[in-house]
């Protein structure tokens, strides 16, 4: 690699600025960790090959979902971006899985692209340390640290300026040597057909970063006045009033929301299966011409009608892609199929026979890393002053990387500072979960969060990410004290009420047993608290009202809260155990120097993998793959021994 002194001496390289940190990418990833490191009061910039396609995206206009809706939430508790954005450029808005428990509740947002791109572009130009710039970055430039690492000293863009920077965090996306596949016809290409960057991946080969490609892929679009929405259900909209964004006494909203935009549902025939199946021969996804490896939680429909046989149909949503634009996403059909083909079984689909395409759908390949080499503070291990973040990581969806970008932004920050690193583990955020299984485990193909992923979901709720992680946004300097007030409002009447019903008793009255009874339940042959009628199934919250007047009828957020925490008490206090025995090991850490290769009584197969993926804690050692319960033993047994021996050491020196 050449270094900065190296390349300045060339007349043709000039240095354009000097940074705090500079960030590589503009996507979801990029705008959260230029924002948050800007706010810590960091000089940023922030690099986008195009500034047309900042936050873009590409694939399904829809912020949040299952375990996703949680991570935006995340952010927003934090201090983080996506939450406000994806409230203003909402078009839609869902509680997904309302009818079940309140670990998997979940919000999601169908979004005007457009306007989510224009405000989050909007909103990075108003940061007053933050630089907006359009420039391809081709090069990184490096020297040798005393430790014998690399250590990124600069950045060089395709027009020969110089970078210099403290830190830096890669958040490429799905850019890197990227290849558009569609049938038998494949170019480079980013998303969107944007320029892909073909150079600057050469520097990641030269750090020896362990590399991998993955496979993505996206749907056609379709002009809505050529569909057929009376042989479609519609799916309307929820009126309750939430937001990703915590918001607190005035700010909250009290009314209904506006007229929302409706989505659509249909069913592949018979006759998409037909067509895909006689010509399959023509599929790039069997035909070997991929080389990367695809999404399994979002197959391609060759590929669901391949591994379903059985299946008679598949479902298909029809979702606007703005308020301004007759575009339609068409979700469930992401397919590589030639163009031809895929008009074909577009057409054999109910309500789109007469569609008129406006992009056709497509497959991208690109290139990505293995997260193994990566630390919990997303800083790449064997190189100094380097971070990444998104799908450079090999993850997929918008927020998973707005979470990574987040906390690398952070990191990145508290580098410079000189401040100890930001880490969420498993149990505090499934941000946590997430870049826990990232850097223990790595990933062989795009990782999508799940709600199934999270062992302590029922505490990881979405409904309670602000009382898990608002005072930790505020002391890094991320919450506002405005809000920071509210949420201690929102904190403090939450515990008034949970005391409240618990203290109020009501005694077997006719009022009371009839009221019961109504619901379906048992009648009281002795008093009881509120809390106590709470805990029965039958029994909500607001139901309480009829027999006490001091119910609270008006605060979703408190309703809500205060029916989970009663509900599930039991539930949550032996889910808070785990946690305890968890932190106990998440808190037992593992020397950067240690040599697992000379440690005793270690199988082979846990040297190799612990010596490959260097664990910071006794914890994260015990989610290695390949790393068994005796291992972990043995590890404690030889930091025990460790520890005596520096104790003795120190005594005798």
């Amino acid at each position: 690699m050449r270094s900065f002194e190296e390349v300045i001496k060339d007349e043709k390289y000039y240095l354009a600025g000097e940074y705090d940190l500079a960030v590589v990418g503009a996507g979801h990833a990029g705008c959260e960790a230029a924002l948050a490191a800007a706010r810590m009061g960091l000089k940023v910039v922030l690099f986008s090959m195009s500034l047309e396609t900042i936050a873009n995206l590409p694939c399904n206009p829809n912020i949040g979902g299952s375990a996703k809706g949680q991570i935006v939430r995340e952010i927003s508790a934090l201090g983080g971006e996506m939450a406000r954005v994806a409230d203003k450029a909402g078009i839609q808005f869902r509680m997904l899985n309302s009818s079940k428990g309140p670990a998997v509740r979940a919000p999601r947002a169908q979004v005007d692209r457009s306007l989510y791109m224009d405000e989050m572009k909007h909103t990075l130009e108003k940061e007053e340390n933050l630089h907006l710039r359009q420039a391809e970055i081709v090069e990184l430039l490096s020297k040798k640290n005393a430790d014998g690492k690399y250590e990124i000293e600069a950045c060089v863009s395709m027009t020969n300026a110089i970078y210099k920077a403290k830190t830096f965090i890669l958040t490429t996306g799905t850019y890197l040597d990227a290849r558009i596949i569609i049938g038998e016809t494949n170019y480079s290409s980013g998303p969107d057909n944007q320029r892909p960057a073909m150079d600057i991946i050469q520097s990641l080969r030269e750090l020896e970063l362990p590399l991998q490609r993955f496979k993505t892929g996206t749907p056609v679009r379709v002009n809505k006045n050529s569909i057929d929405f009376s042989k479609m259900e519609i799916q309307e909209g929820e009126e309750e009033p939430w937001t990703f964004s915590f918001l607190y006494g005035e700010d909250r909203p009290k009314e209904a929301r506006r007229d929302q935009e409706a989505c659509y549902i249909t069913w592949t025939s018979t006759g998409t299966q037909s067509i895909i199946e006689n010509n399959l021969y023509r599929s790039p996804l069997y035909g070997g011409e991929f080389h990367g490896v695809g999404a399994r939680y979002c197959p391609s429909i060759e590929d669901k009608i391949v591994r379903f046989p059985d299946k008679e149909r598949h479902q298909v949503f029809v979702e606007p892609m703005g308020v301004n634009t007759e575009e339609m996403y068409i979700q469930g059909l992401s397919s590589s199929l030639p163009e031809e083909v895929q008009l074909k079984f577009l057409k054999s689909v109910p309500g789109l026979e007469n569609a008129v395409v406006q992009r056709t759908g497509y497959a991208i390949e690109y290139e990505c890393i293995n997260p193994y080499c990566l630390g919990a503070d997303l800083n790449v291990k064997t190189v100094e002053n380097l971070y990444t973040a998104g799908q450079i990581n090999g993850t997929s969806g918008y927020e998973e990387a707005a979470g990574q970008g987040f906390i690398a932004g952070v990191n990145a920050a508290r580098k410079v500072l000189g401040k100890d690193k930001f880490v969420l583990d498993r149990s505090e955020a499934y941000i946590g979960v997430l870049i826990d299984d990232l850097v223990t485990e790595g990933t062989k193909e795009p990782y999508r969060m799940l709600s199934s992923r999270a062992e302590y979901r029922l505490i990881l709720r979405q409904d309670n990410a602000d009382l898990r992680l608002t005072d930790l946004g505020y002391e890094l300097g991320l919450v506002s004290e405005k809000q920071y007030e509210g949420f201690k409002q929102r904190r403090l009447d939450l515990e008034n009420e949970i005391a409240r019903i618990e203290a109020v008793r009501v005694t077997p009255s006719e009022k009371v047993n009839k009221f019961l009874e109504e619901k379906g339940t048992s009648a009281l042959n002795t008093g009881a608290s509120l809390a106590d009628l709470l805990r029965r199934p039958q029994i909500k919250y607001l139901d309480l009202a009829e027999i006490d007047s001091d119910i609270n009828t008006e605060d979703q957020v408190l309703i809500d809260s205060v029916e989970n925490a009663i509900k599930y008490a039991g539930y949550i206090e032996i889910e808070q155990r785990r946690i305890d025995k968890f932190k106990k090991r998440e808190q037992k850490v593992l020397p950067d120097d240690i040599d697992y290769k000379s440690i005793t009584g270690l199988r082979n197969e846990a040297k190799e993998k612990l010596d490959k993926m260097r664990p910071e804690s006794i914890g994260q050692a015990s989610r290695i793959s390949g790393v068994s319960p005796a291992d972990i033993g043995v590890l404690m047994v030889y930091l025990e021994a460790k520890e005596k021996q520096e104790k003795y050491n120190a005594k005798k020196g």
